[in-house]
């Protein structure tokens, strides 16, 4: 899929990474020098340019791009100028970081459906984080179901999937497997292994699990070295008040 990201302070490169390592084409554009050059090995392509400016934006051919995001931090104007850009010269989904009522409410009025609000996105994985040391990353599904990555119990070492019992003791679903391997991956880059994990795959040490199904089962799963881990998480987790977008 080809994105193009509008503003690259910490939140829009950080996008813009993550996406180019996910194998998506980037488009990025900031009117900072330095941020452009920052990453301009990273992306497809990174432009020093206004992006309020809609003659640039069509110049670089933005209206042919899947999706759009709109990283600018707290400059509101320029936000929504570029906004408007986008939604006229017709891309199809466009992404708008938000950052208070108002904006949100212009928004709305724009038909805008992509509002993005990253500090409550972040509040919400770092809580989920501290409340369980286990999870490496956390991706809401619902209300109760979620993927997350997590640090392969010690227990498991040496197992094999079909002896683990993850999916009939602890009704958690393996989706894969991050491991260390050497190769041409970008540095800190952890690969996947090659196809799904049947019956006979062996964990080892060091192994980040990829996992699906309920928050408490999850919960109840990462803990299992820990015990201690799975009450704190627990207490910590029904007293969160969750933001959903």
């Amino acid at each position: 899929m080809n994105f193009c990201i509008l503003g690259l302070g910490a939140f829009g490169t950080s996008i813009a990474k993550e996406l180019s390592l996910a194998g998506h084409q980037v488009l990025a554009v900031d009117n900072n020098e330095a941020h452009v050059d920052g990453i301009k090995e990273l992306v497809t392509l990174a432009v020093q340019g206004d992006a309020t400016d809609r003659e640039l934006l069509l110049e670089l051919g933005v209206e042919k791009y899947d999706a759009a995001i709109v990283a600018v931090g707290e400059n509101f104007e320029a936000s929504l100028m570029m906004t408007a850009h986008l939604k006229q010269i017709g891309v199809k989904n466009v992404f708008t970081r938000v950052f208070h009522e108002v904006q949100e409410q212009l928004l709305d009025l724009m038909q805008v459906t992509g509002k993005v609000r990253v500090e409550a996105l972040a509040a919400e994985s770092f809580a989920r984080c501290l409340s369980n040391s286990a999870f490496l990353r956390h991706f809401v599904v619902d209300r109760t179901h979620a993927v997350v990555e997590l640090i392969c119990p010690q227990a498991l070492v040496g197992k094999t999937l079909l002896e683990s019992e993850m999916r009939t003791k602890y009704q958690v679903n393996l989706v894969t497997v991050r491991r260390k391997r050497e190769g041409s991956f970008a540095p800190g880059e952890i690969p996947v292994i090659d196809g799904l994990p049947g019956p006979d795959f062996v964990f080892q040490e060091g192994d980040r699990l990829v996992v699906y199904g309920l928050e408490r089962d999850i919960g109840k799963f990462s803990a299992w070295a820990k015990p201690w881990l799975w009450l704190l998480g627990k207490v910590f987790y029904d007293t969160i008040a969750i933001s959903y977008w």
